[in-house]
């Protein structure tokens, strides 16, 4: 204890030193090592996820694509009840789609057991299959296909094919009685071929069935995309089902294998490759009863021969109606398991470093106990004040210091007498705000309610509003179908032709029942405004789909889209955060709006067109045609007011609000062949944002 100087700024000072000198050197190097061990780890977490993010992003990209070419086929349909009858004009509209859609097969088959398909073979040839009467039933004929999408010649006859459908795309529909994913099976003329459909039952008067249609993924073409996915990455990609069978594989070998002689989808415990079995082994056996419960299983690390890989396993498809998971294998960075190991050395010798420390800093604390205890005294009369007295009351300090106590514990005590005195005034200061506080959060209070009960009334509003409209759009429906069958007959019973005025009515009611349920649709789009569920999209990706669309579904159809501009450099995403649903439909709304400008226009060369360019932080989405352009002020936009005769005033309120829901702006003008332009400006999504 001599060794000690007797001053305490002497003894803190020379602690404090010999501590220093002790820590700061292992403390360098352990944040070194610690920061580098975690920027390696961050980079690789980022670059983990964003893999795995990507692949199930262009996934459902991928298995958006039936359920696109379903609902244009039933609106088909259900505008042209005679398409399913013909043929020909069938597969003149399969064919067109096939020009437009990555997919491998569309297909219609009847309640009576025709059947119609067209076929995308792995080299690309389009190939066109039916079993009609012509070849007489259970007979499959298989047809070349001529450029203009007319049947070719007869390549081949597949007799003893099942007079019914009973594969999985038919069955699995008519069972579930609505558009459904079916069961993996294999094709019935191809047994070594195994797809996946997505398919809607088609019904007719009285909820009878007329037929299934629908669209394949081939397992083998799914294999050869997730083959060029994954190329880049050093790994292996599975897509499995909850049983252990794969869907498809980023080495497309591994997912079929022979059983007794036929090929059959291989199972995850017959894959002979290292990084296989280890995902087997951590996201299998580890839950052998219940697959489910890979839901909550964490990313792992395990090394095969000299390399380490992150294993992960992530649900995905239930969204889609899918029940698969995506395993992962990556392979792992080697700065970074090196790093780990030089952070177990840096903490090692801190650890070290420290326990010194803690010795030091102990001697010094019993030197200073003495003096302190006699401080603790006076401390106490300070506490028992603040515990007996109310709260008007104000805090005294007596004085339990010795002479001997030193000069820094006098200066302390003093200290002490005068933080009570301005206790005591603070004290004072806060009661008088705590009264205050307490009177504003009265009124706060009375305010929150109000505004709670507004919310609510808007929320029953929209709900109401939702419920009115999908009401409405059935009897409109109905009263479409009926005033387009009219038309079409356009005869009286006797044979005669109708009366030109009623005819001219039955074209005022079906125009006017398309205008409301354009008008309904619109008001859709703005309640599904009331909830936004943003993630990071890719812009261009979407842009491309809503041109997709327009271009098969829309007045846009018959005129040309220059979208050339936005499909420039596809393989660079436009990366934003927000609803791509919504998106689309404001685009859409946009084309339509187009469209009907330059088909009411005089132009002699009509002309839409669609660009995407990155300004600084921000994307600008651009449509723009050469219209008549915008009249009167185009700079403000309201709701049910237009310039159109036939307008429902709602499209670019839709797009306002669209762009308002995802912090963007709607800017409108001439565009340079004097039509109009609409700029939609987007935040651009950044990973420090």
């Amino acid at each position: 204890m001599n060794a000690w100087p007797q001053r305490l700024g002497s003894r803190l000072g020379l602690a404090t030193g010999l501590q220093l000198l002790l820590v700061a050197g292992s403390l360098s190097g352990l944040t070194y090592a610690l920061g580098q061990r975690s920027g390696l780890q961050v980079s690789e977490l980022y670059r983990r996820n964003a893999s795995i993010r990507e692949l199930s992003e262009r996934l459902s990209q991928k298995l958006s694509f039936p359920r696109t070419i379903n609902d244009l086929n039933l609106l088909e349909v259900t505008t042209n009840p005679e398409t399913l009858k013909d043929f020909n004009h069938l597969s003149q509209v399969f064919w067109r789609q096939m020009q437009v859609f990555p997919v491998p097969y569309i297909n219609y088959g009847s309640a009576g057991g025709e059947f119609i398909g067209i076929e995308r073979t792995d080299d690309g040839q389009l190939l066109l299959n039916e079993d009609t009467p012509k070849l007489g039933r259970g007979t499959l004929g298989v047809y070349a296909m001529e450029r203009n999408g007319k049947r070719g010649k007869l390549l081949e006859t597949i007799p003893g094919m099942n007079a019914f459908h009973e594969e999985a795309w038919y069955a699995d529909t008519v069972k579930s009685g609505k558009p459904t994913w079916s069961s993996i099976y294999s094709w019935e003329d191809k047994p070594e071929i195994f797809s996946i459909s997505y398919n809607a039952p088609i019904y007719g008067p009285g909820q009878r069935l007329i037929g299934v249609i629908g669209v394949d993924m081939v397992l083998s073409q799914l294999s050869t995309w997730l083959q060029g996915v994954w190329r880049y990455r050093d790994g292996l990609a599975l897509i499995v089902e909850p049983d252990g069978r794969l869907v498809a594989s980023s080495r497309p070998s591994y997912t079929l294998e022979r059983v007794n002689g036929r090929l059959a989808r291989a199972a995850l415990q017959n894959v002979k490759d290292p990084l296989a079995q280890e995902l087997r082994r951590a996201f299998f056996e580890a839950h052998p009863a219940e697959p489910q419960a890979l839901r909550t299983t964490d990313p792992e690390r395990v090394r095969v021969g000299r390399h380490s890989y992150v294993i992960e396993a992530s649900p995905w498809g239930r969204q889609e109606g899918l029940n698969w998971l995506l395993l992962t294998a990556i392979a792992a960075d080697s700065r970074a398991t090196n790093s780990e190991r030089d952070a177990w050395v840096a903490l090692a010798a801190t650890s070290a470093a420290l326990a010194v420390a803690l010795w030091v800093l102990n001697r010094l604390i019993r030197s200073l106990l003495l003096p302190l205890r006699q401080l603790q005294g006076a401390a106490q009369q300070v506490s028992q004040s603040l515990e007996d007295q109310n709260p008007q009351a104000t805090l005294s300090l007596q004085s339990q210091l010795g002479r001997d106590a030193g000069e820094e514990m006098a200066s302390l005590e003093a200290s002490i007498s005068q933080l009570v005195a301005r206790f005591n005034t603070l004290t004072g200061e806060l009661r008088q705000r705590e009264e205050s506080l307490r009177q504003l959060m009265e009124r706060e209070r009375y305010r929150d309610a109000q505004t709670l009960a507004l919310l609510k009334d808007k929320l029953r509003s929209s709900l109401e509003a939702a419920a009115v409209a999908h009401e409405i759009n059935q009897p409109l429906s109905v009263l479409l179908l009926n005033s387009q069958l009219l038309l079409e007959r356009a005869r009286a019973d006797d044979g005669r032709e109708l009366p030109a005025a009623w005819r001219e009515q039955l074209h005022s009611i079906r125009d006017e029942a398309n205008r409301v349920v354009v008008t309904i649709e619109k008001m859709r789009s703005l309640l599904r405004n009331v909830q936004t569920e943003h993630q990071r999209l890719d812009l261009r990706a979407v842009a491309q789909s809503a041109v997709l669309y327009a271009r098969t579904g829309t007045a846009a159809a018959r005129l040309g889209i220059d979208s050339s501009d936005l499909d420039q450099n596809p393989a660079a995403p436009a990366w934003i955060e927000g609803d791509a649903a919504q998106i689309q439909i404001a685009i859409v709304n946009l084309l339509r709006n187009a469209a009907e400008a330059v088909a009411g226009s005089t132009t002699s060369a009509p002309w839409i067109g669609v660009s995407l360019q990155r300004e600084q932080q921000q994307w600008r989405l651009q449509v723009a045609d050469n219209g008549p352009g915008f009249q009167g002020d185009a700079t403000v936009v309201h709701p049910l007011h237009t310039t159109k005769s036939n307008g429902s005033g709602l499209g670019l309120f839709v797009v306002r609000t669209t762009m308002e829901n995802h912090r963007g702006s709607v800017e409108l003008g001439t565009s340079a062949k004097g039509g109009a332009q609409v700029d939609l400006v987007f935040q651009a999504f950044t990973t420090t944002g």
